[in-house]
């Protein structure tokens, strides 16, 4: 069986059809891919003397904002970590967003990232800043969590009563 060439006639639908006609096969043992592929048959039989499909060359596809963006993260910027959960913009489209305003006002082109990178940093550190002071406020939840949580000993048994 090893020299045999039968998979190169026919397909495996084609086999188990042809062993359940003659009766080599139950019913009650065909396979369950069996009636899905008879109810929906492929489009192109898949045999095995297919000619094999046309190779096209995959077509380049850049943006105009891809070379910016390529300026940013060799420079370094734009790395930030990215909230895939919050609907804010990333790092990376501020810096765009902001290179594309400082474009548009006349600044020089070796001056634009370093100025776009300063405005989107300086943005991001008063972002911080209002994060540390909202949890910060003593009646924040976060705040009244952290100060009832013990940390020191948290590994600590304690004993129920």
């Amino acid at each position: 069986m090893a020299s045999s060439r039968l998979e190169r006639i026919g397909t495996i639908f084609t086999r188990v059809e042809g062993l359940l006609t003659k009766g080599a096969m139950r019913p009650d043992d065909r396979p369950l891919w069996f009636d899905v592929y008879r109810a929906f048959p492929p489009l192109t039989e898949p045999k095995f003397a297919k000619p094999k499909p046309e190779i096209k060359p995959i077509r380049q596809i850049l943006y105009s904002e891809d070379a910016v963006r390529a300026k940013f993260h060799s420079k370094g910027h734009g790395l930030g970590a990215v909230n895939m959960i919050s609907q804010t913009e990333t790092q990376t489209k501020k810096l765009i967003q902001q290179y594309e305003k400082l474009k548009s006002e006349g600044v020089p082109e070796n001056e634009l990232i370093e100025k776009s990178a300063a405005v989107v940093g300086s943005e991001r550190q008063l972002e911080a800043t209002k994060a540390k002071v909202n949890i910060q406020s003593p009646n924040s939840v976060t705040a009244q969590v952290l100060a009832d949580a013990d940390l020191k000993n948290i590994f600590s048994e304690k004993k129920i009563e």
